[in-house]
């Protein structure tokens, strides 16, 4: 009878210190590569708010090499990845092709690691008794492999597998069956009943691999081109920022406009790099779809996503402000005042190229999988106050006279907005996000800031103005029936009287900007307003205007406003 190895002569694995062991390991790519590498470094990155970036990265070419492997790139938009070069380095061409390629990683628990040592002798243990021993050899059984970490979206990868019944693409969840083979005859085991796996003496299998096939970028060279640089720049996404500003208001007259930007890394590491946050409205018409070098879609794909412009993922809505806050007045605390508030110096000198504005970080660094915070800027800027109020046109496209058409979202109350109105007094643009405000270090509102050029002045709402009591109301004082006939259809011509009403319970006198768009002729206003016909009626029955007053409304006081248009409205 074969003899028992003894327990002193096992390598002995115990479940939680393998656990430890094996869950600090991280994944090890193994590459065969048969070409030299041009290892590309991104050197430089100009950020849209969109998830797209510019990226322009830089590689020195090896020694006597007329062909160089440069490896995987994040996926460039179609018609932006361009290979930059001096006149002594002569390029052929740039190929992409599928490599071999295989990654290891470590086994995630005891059951894998006994399937991955099949053919081992071991002494399994499932209890504290002495009739919870099992000795025997390890049989391999056909599984599915482990699953390392998700491949990066945003780089060049296939996701297929290849030799999916591998023996060596060791994977066993948990409850999988073990089959073991003892003196006695085979013995089927639930893996997770293994508390102890002693084996024989010897090193033992602890991690697994995947053997792909991923795409991978050659330069072909007509002659090598020792030490000289090539660039590659490209749009692509995973990378983005988020712009937020932080209005201070303590003071009367002036306010303290403060800038911060959040960048988001899901690509790449960057060291050391040329950040740009870009500021305007970039036309990217194939930013969704994905360049052919990147082998990244079939070419009948790639050939819709050009004719659309866009993949069928395509982001819609890439405002990412598009929730507004709707806040009541914050009550002041004195006892915030010695709170410091943030300082961030004056605005970077930033570059324009065309009709964008790039605003530089240098020396940038940021890891795959971290989000920055960046302070940028403190400006002072002239404000003032005021206090919106606009209604809509009661006449619907279709010329019908709707009294609910222009309020919005349907809402039936009026509103009157506390805002504060400022002017961009700095030497770049403003670009669109959200806006906090504060006063003496206390929380009083948010809104969206949008896009105001320099020199421009631009209104940010602040909160409801509940102590401003709104009506308004218009009846009709005149009509002629069939007046006349548009477009085959039938119009009345209808004067209508318009009033607004204002109630101050503010304790202080304040600035009111009330502003009515109607259509048809205005033929009476009471105050006079600023009267502005809009290009929105040039192809209408009616013209269009925008009344505006602006006044002053002291504390306590009333205030009633009229008007008086006729307007030409469908049966």
């Amino acid at each position: 009878m074969k003899k028992t190895l003894s327990w002193k002569k096992y390598v002995k694995i115990r479940t939680i210190g393998f656990l430890v062991l094996f869950f600090s390991l991280h994944a090890v790519q193994a590459e065969k590569n048969k070409l030299p590498d041009a290892k590309t470094k991104i050197e430089r990155i100009a950020l849209f708010k969109n998830g797209l970036g510019f990226f322009t990265a830089a590689a020195a070419l090896p020694e006597n090499e007329k062909i160089v492997r440069i490896g995987q790139l994040p996926v460039p938009s179609f018609g932006t990845f361009w290979v930059g070069y001096g006149k002594d380095v002569k390029v052929r061409c740039l190929v992409t092709s599928m490599e071999d390629w295989e990654e290891r990683f470590p086994l995630q628990n005891l059951g894998q690691i006994l399937q991955a040592n099949a053919g081992r002798r071991v002494m399994l243990r499932t209890g504290p008794g002495e009739k919870d021993v099992l000795e025997g050899v390890i049989i391999q059984e056909t599984m599915e492999p482990a699953v390392p970490e998700p491949p990066n979206p945003y780089f060049m990868h296939s996701g297929q597998r290849q030799n999916q019944n591998d023996p060596n693409l060791s994977g066993v969840p948990a409850g999988t069956i073990l089959l073991i083979k003892t003196d006695k005859g085979t013995v089927a085991l639930n893996a997770s009943a293994v508390i102890r796996a002693d084996f024989a003496a010897g090193a033992i299998l602890a991690t697994s691999s995947i053997k792909q096939k991923r795409p991978s970028i050659r330069l072909e060279l007509d002659s090598p081109a020792s030490g000289k640089k090539i660039s590659i720049s490209y749009l692509a996404r995973g990378v983005t920022w988020a712009p937020s500003y932080l209005i201070d208001l303590s003071d009367a007259k002036t306010a303290k406009f403060s800038a911060q930007a959040l960048v988001v890394n899901e690509l790449a590491d960057f060291s050391n790099i040329m950040l740009e946050l870009v500021t305007g409205f970039p036309n990217i018409k194939f930013g969704e779809v994905s360049s052919p070098v990147a082998m990244s879609q079939s070419l009948a794909y790639f050939l819709n996503s050009l004719a659309s412009g866009r993949t069928e993922n395509a982001r819609r809505g890439q405002n990412m402000l598009t929730q507004q806050a709707l806040l009541v007045n914050a009550p002041v605390f004195d006892a915030l005042e010695s709170i410091p508030e943030p300082g961030y110096s004056t605005a970077a000198a930033g570059t324009v190229s065309e009709d964008l504005f790039l605003y530089p970080v240098e020396n940038f660094t940021l890891k795959r999988g971290e989000t920055a915070w960046l302070p940028l800027f403190t400006a002072e800027m002239a404000y003032q106050h005021i206090y919106t109020w606009k209604i809509g046109d009661f006449l619907d496209p279709e010329d019908r006279y709707r009294p609910d058409a222009g309020r919005a979202d349907g809402k039936t109350a009026e509103e009157v907005w506390h805002s504060c109105r400022l002017v961009n007094n700095l030497k770049m643009p403003l670009t669109t996000a959200a806006a906090e405000f504060v006063t003496h270090g206390a929380f009083t509102g948010q809104d969206i800031c949008y896009y105001t050029a320099p020199g421009a002045e631009t209104t940010i709402r602040i909160n409801r103005a509940m102590n401003l009591l709104a009506e308004e109301a218009e009846v009709e004082v005149e009509r002629r029936r069939n007046a006349a006939t548009f477009h085959g259809y039938s119009y009345d011509l209808v004067k209508v009287r318009g009033e607004l009403k204002l109630r101050s319970r503010i304790d202080k006198p304040v600035k009111v900007e009330v502003s009515k768009e109607l259509s048809g002729q205005v033929l009476e206003m009471l105050p006079a307003a600023k009267d502005v016909q809009t290009a929105k009626g040039l192809k209408q029955v009616n013209t269009k205007h925008a009344l505006t007053w602006e006044i002053e409304l002291k504390s306590g006081a009333e205030l009633k406003l009229s008007y008086l248009y006729q307007v030409y409205i469908r049966d």
